[in-house]
């Protein structure tokens, strides 16, 4: 094993920072001195249950709120921080809002499914989302019927979630005549509207069975009664299953299409906004040859050289509750977790609540300037440990015989920043000016220092 398989501590707060939502001081220890792989071995190691949490098909306010408060509350849990960090993504992948689907039970249940599926196969993860409740709500599938297709979920499953619209050559993946034979192959996925859980099911009378023919004239052209499941809920078998098509597309150069999309997709989440052609084909043969099995392609990215590469750890603005959540557990701050919600609104992103079809806009979006002032205003309830309706308790101990220096870097190495010489010393320079140890130095002086390493540039991105 090469020494470089080897985390050491920089290492460690970097897999915890982008692998899940960050980690304390002692967590991070506890990672040092492991490969790369028994390190993420141990973040993938959690059972695929339909957790869902709080809810009920009550979507008032107060309801919402304390599901954010649940869900929060995992995230802040080491146990199941990859699994939180990918149901975050699926929500932001495969976004339903609450405000359009209108029940809690529903959005709860489709992050229920992305907890049992989404650490899994590609394959069962894509068809649980084509007949998931709050999908044929949000996307219209629910009113697609023979006769009356609904073209919504067709186009947006190859546009945004499968495909691309178009190759790296710019050749177009589909063509409008794909949207509508797909679409009609999804027909016929309804529910009872009596039925308090609400199942869905899929209706003979409201499926279109006729032929159809997808990708015409290429080689991974597929025709026939196409559809994704029977009646009593067994999948199509392979060759008359519409899903697999997606497998099996093509590029205009021969490679995968779909797992070339979701390797891109995913290294943009996990590591920098692109990658070079190179890592997406070694990592796409990863995800074919495991057939598409979710857990290996993120351990392949995980352990990979360059997800550590210095460009990685630094190229992405953190996501709202990155910042807040990475904040909390590095200073061991104790959040109102029920009135984080307010926080993270101001930054930019309700949970539950995606702002459309695409998700979330990312990168420079999310320090924006109004949104950046939002951070600022986090940094300062945070550090003063008594925040708007007490979103923070956080009392700092003080190291013992330390100098003003000595605090300083204790800080910067309990939120893993790394700062030049210049911006040390000035933070030696406000920690230094007053009475040290006094209470007026503690309040404004100490407390100040964590105010402005949390509004420091460097703390902003991962």
């Amino acid at each position: 094993m090469a020494a470089t398989d080897i985390l050491d501590e920089r290492d460690a707060a970097h897999l915890l920072r982008r692998a899940g939502f960050g980690g304390s001081p002692r967590t991070r220890e506890r990672l040092v001195g492991q490969s790369r792989g028994e390190a993420v071995d141990r973040l993938l190691d959690v059972k695929p249950r339909a957790v869902r949490g709080p809810a009920s098909s009550d979507a008032s306010h107060k309801r919402v709120v304390q599901h954010r408060a649940w869900w929060l509350r995992r995230m802040l849990s080491s146990r199941y921080a990859l699994q939180e960090k990918m149901v975050l993504f699926w929500h932001d992948h495969f976004p339903s809002s609450i405000g359009v689907v209108n029940r809690l039970d529903v959005v709860a249940g489709q992050h229920a499914m992305f907890r049992m599926y989404g650490l899994g196969s590609f394959r069962a993860l894509l068809h649980q989302v084509t007949r998931d409740r709050a999908m044929l709500d949000f996307l219209d599938g629910a009113r697609s019927r023979v006769g009356e297709v609904n073209e919504n979920y067709a186009r947006e499953l190859m546009e945004l979630f499968t495909l691309g619209p178009a190759d790296e050559d710019g050749i177009p993946n589909f063509t409008q005549a794909d949207v509508v034979e797909l679409a009609r192959a999804l027909t016929g996925f309804t529910w009872d509207w009596h039925d308090k859980k609400q199942t869905v099911f899929l209706s003979p009378s409201r499926f279109d069975g006729g032929a159809k023919q997808l990708f015409v004239g290429k080689p991974f052209a597929m025709s026939g009664p196409l559809g994704v499941e029977n009646p009593d809920g067994t999948p199509y078998p392979a060759g008359t299953n519409v899903l697999d098509a997606l497998f099996a597309h093509r590029d205009s150069q021969g490679r995968p299409t779909l797992a070339r999309f979701l390797v891109r997709k995913l290294w943009a989440w996990f590591a920098t906004p692109s990658a070079d052609d190179t890592l997406v084909d070694e990592l796409s043969q990863v995800f074919v040859a495991s057939d598409y099995d979710l857990g290996a392609l993120l351990r392949a990215l995980l352990v990979h050289d360059a997800f550590y590469a210095e460009e990685a750890r630094s190229a992405t603005p953190k996501m709202p509750v990155e910042f807040l959540l990475q904040a909390t557990l590095a200073l061991g701050a104790k959040p109102n977790l029920k009135e984080a919600w307010r926080s993270l609104r101001d930054m930019g992103m309700e949970l539950l609540d995606p702002p459309g079809v695409e998700g979330w806009q990312h990168g420079a979006a999310w320090v924006a300037t109004s949104r950046y002032l939002a951070r600022l205003g986090v940094a300062q309830a945070l550090a003063s440990g008594r925040g708007g309706r007490d979103l923070f308790r956080f009392k700092p101990k003080l190291p013992k015989d330390a100098s003003v220096a000595g605090l300083v870097d204790d800080a910067l190495a309990r939120l893993g920043l790394e700062v030049s010489d210049t911006t040390r010393t000035h933070l030696i320079a406000h920690l230094g000016d007053g009475e040290f140890g006094s209470d007026e130095w503690y309040e404004k002086k100490y407390r100040g220092l964590f105010a402005l390493l949390l509004s420091l540039p460097e703390f902003q991105v991962h």
